[in-house]
């Protein structure tokens, strides 16, 4: 096994682990929150808080050539200050993000899809009054209709890590620019598994409630 597939099925691994642990605090938690907060208007701090609208095209490789995507990502995000009061002294945001995707492969041709959707987590700093900063990881199950002797097509799951930055248009309202590294891959559950890498690039159209 080579040494960039071996730090494929880490990076793999890490995020499962990461993102599962987000969501089982953020469900483990939120009951208690809620029986602790019930008279302050707890329905107010699961609702959605972030809405973004994200384009953009990825391009990689695999034994059958150049791999290259174009796609939209709907981010839904909910501030988890609202949920864990402890960060609501902290400068930046927390955000719990759900990602409904769909992508189009325009390369290797023919009439291929992507389709799933991530959660993960993604962190916001401001940089100044207009820009701000964020990183972001995610992790979920798609399907993909591509063929390819790298890897089985079907059931799969996107890994994705990456980072951007947003321009403030109105208080309510901004425009971002970001990279995406992302990994697709079905966890050994079909062989083979060697998985397909694309680098990313987005941009979006954020609003926040």
């Amino acid at each position: 096994m080579s040494l960039k597939l071996k730090l494929a099925m880490l990076l793999e691994w890490k995020l499962y682990v990461f993102v599962l642990a987000a969501v089982v605090v953020v469900m483990i938690s939120s009951p208690l929150v809620l029986a602790e907060e019930a008279d302050s208007g707890w329905r107010s701090k699961f609702s959605l808080t972030e809405s973004t609208m994200i384009a953009g095209f990825g391009k990689g490789g695999f034994t059958e050539g150049s791999y290259e995507h174009i796609g939209l990502i709907w981010q839904l995000g909910f501030d988890l200050r609202r949920v864990f009061s402890r960060l609501e002294d902290n400068r930046g945001t927390l955000t719990f993000i759900m990602e409904p995707t769909i992508n189009t492969i325009i390369s290797p041709v023919g009439d291929n899809v992507e389709f799933g959707i991530s959660f993960g987590v993604k962190y916001r700093y401001p940089l100044s009054q207009k820009w701000s900063g964020y990183v972001l990881a995610s992790v979920g199950p798609h399907y993909i209709t591509v063929k390819s002797t790298d890897q089985a097509n079907g059931f799969i799951f996107f890994n994705t890590v990456g980072a951007g930055f947003s321009f403030f248009l109105t208080e309510k309202t901004a425009l971002s620019l970001e990279y995406r590294f992302r990994h697709i891959s079905n966890a050994d559950t079909e062989e083979p598994n060697v998985g397909i890498e694309s680098h990313i690039g987005a941009i979006g159209y954020s609003m926040f409630f």
